[in-house]
């Protein structure tokens, strides 16, 4: 169990043996007549000190739980705690009863231990059985985060063939036609997989980080589509420093220049804007090309590989907290939104 949620098990405990130390006060002092100051002294303290003993002994059970490989040793190591336990509330009621007048008359002390080592051992194991249930929980979430993890970066990792490819064939396109300029894309190439290698084992980076992968990858376009191609820029200062799955403009853009610049003779634009609404952060790549057409439109709606991969990283990571839309603009042209919640810090 984290130390971020150890006090959650304190305050159930404490809550808990309150409750029952209540609960056993007023059978006292309805039944035996006792008096509440004297009931909530004897039946309320012995009941309560039972809150400590939950934590260490849940605790315990967290540090040694039973496995299939060691069940004997835990066994011997639990009937030991159990016994540990029982030792310890008969050393303090047998201390403490001169004050608390829990019996008539002093007891023997082997008296009280005896009385301990009948019920002691089996509240010992229900309290193994929450630090079990806890455990087990854990593991079950931790596979779970594992196996997101492992997804992520499944998906991520398609992303690296998929814009290679795609950006060998440009380059491929200018060799005998630009020799310089497939030189040039084909440094500016070095230098994206470079800055994808050393962004490889983190899956968010801000969205200052991000924007200088994607100025990397707008520098190998510009040298295939010279004055055809025109990007903005619409950055609000305060998004930043806002967390951002890493390379998820890329394909966005890549999408915006594949598909609406490319099929065209005329010069295009794709804008790229990121701002605040409360808590969410806003991104949106546009463009004034050829826009969705009917024929095209399922395909650009999701089914496209880099739009594909991406929506499905969004579910992964941030689950119903995402909107992801492409659409046709009126004035020409198509549009991506997304929103995604606005962080400043790395999801765990």
């Amino acid at each position: 169990m984290s130390r971020g949620r150890g006090w959650i098990l304190w305050v159930a405990a404490f809550a808990y043996w309150t409750l029952q130390g209540l609960a056993a006060s007023s059978e006292a002092h309805s039944v035996r007549g006792v008096s509440w100051s004297h009931a909530l002294l004897t039946d309320g303290f012995a009941t309560a000190l039972w809150a400590p003993i939950t934590v260490a002994v849940v605790y315990f059970g967290l540090r040694f739980p039973f496995e299939r490989r060691r069940w004997r040793s835990r066994l011997a190591l639990h009937v030991g705690g159990a016994l540990a336990v029982s030792f310890f509330r008969a050393t303090v009621i047998y201390s403490l009863d001169p004050y608390f007048h829990w019996y008539d008359a002093p007891p023997a002390y082997t008296a009280v231990l005896e009385h301990a080592l009948l019920y002691n051992p089996f509240i010992y194991l229900t309290l193994l059985g929450v630090a079990h249930a806890i455990y087990y929980a854990e593991q079950v979430r931790l596979r779970d985060t594992q196996l997101a993890r492992a997804q992520l970066h499944v998906l991520k990792s398609q992303l690296h063939p998929h814009f290679l490819f795609n950006t060998l064939n440009s380059i491929s396109a200018l060799v005998h036609r630009d020799p310089m300029g497939s030189e040039r894309m084909i440094a500016r190439l070095s230098d994206l997989l470079r800055g994808t290698l050393d962004a490889a084992g983190r899956e968010e980076v801000t969205l200052r980080d991000e924007l200088r992968t994607l100025q990397l990858y707008l520098d190998i376009q510009g040298v295939r589509f010279t004055d055809r191609l025109q990007v903005k820029h619409e950055i609000e200062q305060d998004t930043l420093g806002a967390h951002v799955p890493h390379l998820l403009l890329q394909p966005l853009v890549e999408n915006a220049i594949q598909h609406g610049i490319a099929p065209r003779s005329a010069p295009g634009t794709v804008t790229v804007s990121a701002r605040r609404e409360g808590p969410a952060l806003l991104l949106e790549v546009r463009d004034d090309g050829v826009g969705l057409r009917e024929s095209t439109a399922p395909k650009a709606s999701g089914s496209g590989k880099g739009l594909w991969i991406t929506r499905e990283r969004l579910v992964q990571l941030y689950g119903p907290d995402h909107r992801l839309e492409l659409r046709g603009r009126s004035e020409g042209g198509a549009l991506v939104s997304l929103a995604i919640p606005f962080r400043t810090e790395p999801a765990t």
